[in-house]
């Protein structure tokens, strides 16, 4: 059996070359990701520093127990058809947060076949001992942005929700739900942050998707790329 931090390492691989597969293929991911570049280019790597360091302030951050009646919790990559371990930790932590409140719902995120959020609603009832009726499940896409404006449409109205992912993922989901219209309450899936090789490389991915995301926006807002504005309503 492969140790759990590289076990962890070729998820993420697997996760960040399916995203450029997807973006390569897609006429308006693929203009978002050229404007990204050549600021990238013309800061000097300013950007992508920059966003970095966000990346990393948001994964160190303290968070307590978080007062909602919601919880969404973002898919991982499955590992013969089961959650991997980084998918784990975070239906842990929503398994340990839903045992000390029982009206707190689940929002499962997370498609494919079988999908992410089918494989985590199935590891809570039978680890976690959450009764299914408490969990929803998103099965209708595996990219964290697509996940979170299908979760919009399912959470009721003035809801309180948290969102639970790795630390290494926060700084993305919070950026991605603002752009969504939506107050999100960060639930990071680990006690702490460890620096440790697999994290710094995921937060160094992260903070690419992320820039990606963030210079991508500021072109289409700047070149009013109508295309693009629209998917990201």
């Amino acid at each position: 059996m492969m140790p759990v931090q590289i076990v962890s390492e070729v998820a993420m691989s697997t996760v960040s070359s399916l995203t450029i597969r997807d973006a390569l293929s897609d006429s308006a991911l693929r203009e978002s990701l050229l404007a990204s570049t050549l600021m990238l280019i013309m800061s000097g790597g300013l950007t992508l520093v920059i966003t970095w360091l966000w990346v990393l302030r948001r994964a160190r951050s303290v968070s307590g127990r978080p007062d909602v009646d919601w919880l969404i919790v973002c898919g991982y990559v499955l590992e013969a058809g089961r959650p991997s371990p980084v998918y784990r930790q975070r239906l842990s932590r929503a398994g340990r947060l839903a045992a000390k409140d029982p009206d707190l719902r689940l929002l499962l995120a997370g498609g494919g076949e079988p999908s992410e959020a089918a494989a985590g609603r199935d590891w809570l009832v039978e680890q976690a001992e959450v009764d299914a009726e408490r969990i929803v499940l998103e099965e209708f896409s595996t990219d964290t942005f697509a996940n979170l404006r299908h979760a919009r449409g399912l959470l009721p109205p003035g809801a309180r929700f948290g969102v639970v992912t790795s630390r290494f993922h926060l700084a993305r989901v919070l950026a991605y739900a603002r752009q969504l219209g939506l107050d999100a309450v960060p639930v990071p899936a680990e006690p702490r942050w460890r620096f440790t090789f697999g994290n710094l490389a995921a937060s160094i991915r992260e903070a690419a998707f992320l820039c990606w995301f963030l210079c991508g926006r500021f072109w289409a807002r700047l070149a009013q790329r109508e295309h693009l504005l629209e998917r990201l309503r």
